[in-house]
This record gives structure tokens, C-alpha cells and sequence, in this order.
């Protein structure tokens, strides 16, 4: 069984390949560890300018994040 890579509470950066532009990228915060899904950990992670979680893949997670601010 794989271990979660990422701790709740730990800032990541969220990354979709399926999209492009910023709303599906930036920095997020980890709020639960998830059950393995399609043999990934999963995470329910929450960035600070939304008001709903989203449910990531750890191969979707990054520890180095970046703040996206508009310009």
C-alpha cells in the first residue's frame, strides 16, 4: 500500500494537465488525506481564494508552489 507523500495542513502547488490557465494551477493547503485512488494517494486540497475543496492526485501535487496574482 502506497504511503501519502504530503501532510495535512502543508502548503502544495495543484497542477491539472488536463486544463490550461491559472485557475487550474496554484498554491493550495492540503485539509485531508484521502484513500488511494486509481492506485495514487489522494488529497482534498483548498486554496485560500476558493470556497469549495477540490480532490487532487498526488502526481498532481508539487511541494515547490507559486502564488499566482493577478496582474
Amino acid at each position: 500500500m502506497s504511503q501519502h507523500v504530503y501532510a495535512r495542513g502543508q502548503h502544495v502547488s495543484f497542477t491539472d494537465p488536463r486544463f490550461l490557465g491559472d485557475a487550474w494551477s496554484g498554491a493550495f493547503v492540503i485539509t485531508e488525506l484521502l484513500p488511494l485512488g486509481q492506485g495514487d494517494p489522494q488529497y482534498r486540497i483548498k486554496s485560500t481564494g476558493e470556497t469549495y475543496n477540490r480532490v487532487a492526485f498526488e502526481r498532481q501535487l508539487s511541494a515547490h508552489f507559486r502564488i499566482f496574482r493577478p496582474v
